[in-house]
């Protein structure tokens, strides 16, 4: 082979491989340059429809009735409507009712709304109410703090010291500890919760 054939040779491989160091510099610089970017506009995206949509994670609401009773109000999910910004929408909701004879109550639902003007709640599905020994499953519950009237309601069943019930409609009373219990027949029966327990460290 001459010097000259050789030197071609040589001159064509030194631009193949200059070739390929250029293609894989402009790849790799733009690949460094570019993933940075794209990560923040990801998170800015997040973060744009998180605050459009006034999703919020663990809030925590603390209050006190009509009457000066605490309560607390916890969820695990809430999210705020614009049209309706008084009324919080909410998941995993919990809430635990101080009164000031010392009886406490919980009432845990599987999702619910919170009006954060009047602080009338509503819990729905797998609605479960507990108090001392007393416990009570329902579908829904709604708490009028005006009123002083918490209404339970939808396979309404109860399992207490005393035995245990079913109904369609329970009315407890708040302020006089009262309960009513409301059947599709219209029958109703009263019953006195005197017999429930304090409970304390709760």
């Amino acid at each position: 082979m001459s010097a000259r054939k050789k030197r071609l040779i040589l001159i064509q491989s030194m631009l193949l491989i200059a070739a390929i160091l250029l293609l894989y510099i402009f790849y790799y610089r733009e690949n460094i340059n570019n993933e940075p970017t794209e990560k923040v506009k990801i998170e800015n995206e997040k973060l744009e429809k998180l605050t459009k949509s006034n999703y919020f994670e663990d809030i925590e609401y603390k209050g006190i009735d009509a009457n000066g009773n605490r309560y607390l109000l916890k969820s695990e999910v809430a999210t705020f409507d614009d049209k309706s910004p008084e009324l919080v929408n909410m998941n995993g909701m919990f809430a635990t009712f101080y009164f000031k004879d010392g009886k406490v109550l919980k009432v845990t639902g599987k999702t619910g709304t919170y009006n954060n003007k009047t602080n009338d709640m509503k819990f729905r599905d797998n609605v479960k109410v507990v108090q001392a020994d007393n416990i009570i499953f329902a579908d829904n519950l709604d708490y009028f703090n005006l009123k002083r009237l918490i209404e339970v309601y939808g396979n309404v069943k109860g399992e207490s010291l005393d035995g245990n019930f079913t109904s369609d409609v329970l009315k407890l009373d708040i302020d006089d500890q009262s309960v009513n219990f409301f059947m599709n027949n219209k029958e109703q029966v009263k019953i006195n919760l005197k017999r429930w327990k304090k409970v304390s460290g709760l």
